[in-house]
């Protein structure tokens, strides 16, 4: 017992493992921080889109460290890095299911989705992928036309964050 007590001493605790270890985190000083970057934006108007159309945001709740471009409602990636990306809106549908969204990179068609089978109903969906600097983010349905009605608030909202 007193071997393993003398083998800990040093050891700093670890509060990822649990335990008296050599860890990364604890032991490393501190690095040089990331830029806090956040995009926030949400639209309040309502809208009916196409797949391969990008969904149109009328409102910035809060941006920084990435550019968003009310023309062609996309964002755009500043620093490389791994990002989460959320996005929500409710819906009312002018047809049958399914229906979906997805997030368009560069302009090409989605390839991080959501569908559902709900009608007039809210649907949400995350993700998180590295980007490179300059990627643009859009958001487009992914079968079948959508409706995003006007409900007097927010309707559909955006939100992108760098986690390292």
């Amino acid at each position: 017992m007193e071997e393993v007590i003398v083998g800990l001493k040093g050891l700093n605790w670890c509060p990822r493992t649990g335990g008296r270890s050599r860890c990364y985190w604890c032991d490393s000083p501190a690095g040089t921080p990331i830029p806090v970057t956040i995009a926030s934006i949400g639209n309040s108007n309502a809208q009916t889109i196409s797949p391969g159309t990008n969904i149109q945001f009328n409102q910035v709740f809060e941006i920084n460290t990435i550019t968003f471009n009310d023309t062609s409602d996309t964002l755009t990636v500043l620093e490389t890095g791994v990002y989460d990306i959320n996005f929500s809106a409710s819906t009312t549908f002018p047809g049958s299911s399914p229906f979906g969204f997805g997030i368009s990179f560069n302009g090409q068609p989605p390839t991080r989705n959501f569908s559902t089978n709900v009608i007039s109903s809210a649907v949400s969906f995350s993700t998180i992928v590295t980007l490179q600097t300059g990627t643009t983010i859009a958001v487009q349905p992914t079968a079948n036309t959508i409706s995003i009605p006007n409900t007097g608030d927010t309707t559909a909202t955006l939100s992108v964050f760098r986690i390292y």
